[in-house]
């Protein structure tokens, strides 16, 4: 659990939460253009590729590709706050 700022409620977001940020509009997908912190890193997701495995979904918004690495493998992270309800 990460604590930052006396809040210990931090996560990683999901692959579902994280494809909110692409505008899926354009050919090539690339971070929408209302988002204030725009950058091209890939981050890990807290999504699991298949149960059971060892590999999770990442983001790279440099092109916006959505791709399954091993977990052991070293990207960036993004935490949130919250919960997360799809459709939201």
């Amino acid at each position: 659990m990460l604590s930052i700022g006396g809040t210990r409620d931090w996560r990683l977001p999901s692959v579902e939460e994280f494809e909110t940020l692409l505008d899926r509009t354009r050919y090539r997908p690339e971070m929408r253009s209302d988002i204030p912190f725009r950058d091209t890193l890939s981050y890990w997701t807290r999504t699991t590729f298949e149960e059971g495995t060892n590999s999770a979904w990442i983001i790279m918004f440099d092109g916006a590709y959505i791709l399954s690495y091993y977990k052991r493998n070293m990207y960036h992270v993004r935490c949130v706050r919250g919960k997360w309800a799809k459709g939201n």
